[in-house]
């Protein structure tokens, strides 16, 4: 499918008097303006919704061309759905084997629980609805520090036991979400391998820096949303050429995949949205899982959501990435800018990994013997 580029904003454009949250606020669609932008999105006069199968989407190139030149049309997204008719257990092209199966249940579980030691991902500039987490490695956020995993040391020294073994499941998530992709994209996975080769990152599920790197790592992080979750129209700021996007819906209350959630009438997804080439990925009625590959930094895009909450289900997505912020910090690192440095405080720079978080709470826990 070619699509040409006419920038198209979804919901109107405001801009904040000022930084302040509520100020910020203000610029989010009202309900009046989601209905309208859900009412834009299914007109068929003005946006193709995608519910099924495979496509390829490119940018139709429209420029004029000289004598001998071929048209060169750019990647956008790679969107395959997997229906829950061929989540079976008989094995066979763009099918899942039961042990596959098994594997995405567990890797919903393993996201619904990792949310008990980490926080939301607090961005009112860019989230108007709904919860985003992310796990892996980042950047400085404290004095001192070069680069450190996102981590709630408040939630894990009351659970640390819990902690260290969601942790240990973090190898078996990596080997799973590789294969999801790999299945469907080899050389987008093997292009993102690479990258993260090359600029000595670890992968999301490493617990600290310097951890034998193993074949299935292609990601420094992972975000992942629920609770009927909806965002700015945007660009990611990624090094990566692509960003893997898996989406599926679960049990908000047990994070249990729930494949067949479309045979529930009351129950309505979100949509994926490319608003300038006026495509939408219709997640409505989401039958069994859906797999996008995508170039996210140079197409805008969005999840639109203007379903009720459901008392049961939910959405939930995931998406791999290499950011730039994560980049420049372990280049950094690796480059030694760091070395025989003290901070401006007199204190020894230090990495924020999992054996920095498990020291700082048992140190804490002395203090307050």
């Amino acid at each position: 499918m070619k699509r040409e580029y006419v920038k198209y904003d979804l919901y109107p454009v405001r801009h904040a008097k000022n930084a302040s949250t509520e100020e910020v606020r203000k610029t989010h669609p009202t309900p009046e303006e989601f209905e309208a932008a859900e009412t834009a999105l299914l007109d068929r006069g003005q946006f193709t919704l995608i519910k099924d199968g495979r496509l390829v989407l490119y940018e139709k190139d429209v420029s004029v061309l000289k004598p001998g030149e071929k048209r060169k049309h750019k990647f956008i997204a790679y969107i395959e759905f997997t229906s829950s008719a061929y989540l079976t257990t008989e094995d066979g092209p763009h099918k899942l084997s039961t042990i596959q199966l098994e594997n995405l249940s567990f890797l919903s579980h393993f996201l619904f629980q990792c949310r008990n030691y980490i926080s939301t991902v607090q961005s009112v500039a860019k989230i108007f609805r709904g919860y985003m987490w992310t796990i892996g490695w980042r950047k400085s956020q404290t004095e001192g520090e070069m680069a450190g995993r996102y981590v709630d040391t408040g939630k894990i020294s009351s659970d640390t036991f819990y902690y260290m073994e969601n942790l240990m499941e973090a190898f078996r998530a990596g080997d799973i979400i590789h294969d999801l992709f790999h299945s469907i994209a080899d050389t987008a996975v093997l292009g993102m391998k690479t990258l993260l080769k090359d600029c000595n990152l670890p992968g999301f599920n490493h617990l600290n820096l310097g951890n034998t790197p193993v074949d299935t790592d292609m990601a420094s992080n992972l975000a992942f949303t629920m609770n009927e979750f909806s965002n700015r129209p945007h660009n990611d700021t990624d090094v990566s050429k692509h960003a893997f996007l898996f989406l599926t819906n679960v049990d908000k209350n047990t994070g249990e995949i729930q494949l067949n959630s479309h045979l529930d009438p009351s129950f309505q997804g979100p949509f994926f949205v490319f608003p300038d080439h006026r495509v939408a990925v219709d997640l409505r009625k989401l039958d069994g899982i859906c797999r996008i590959v995508f170039a996210a930094g140079e197409f805008r895009h969005c999840t639109h959501n203007n379903q009720p909450t459901h008392k049961k289900l939910t959405s939930m997505g995931f998406s791999l990435q290499i950011t730039k912020s994560c980049v420049d910090a372990f280049k950094k690192i690796c480059n030694g800018f760091y070395d025989g440095k003290l901070t401006k405080s007199g204190k020894e720079y230090y990495i924020g990994d999992c054996s920095h978080t498990l020291k700082k709470i048992k140190e804490d826990h002395k203090k307050n013997l």
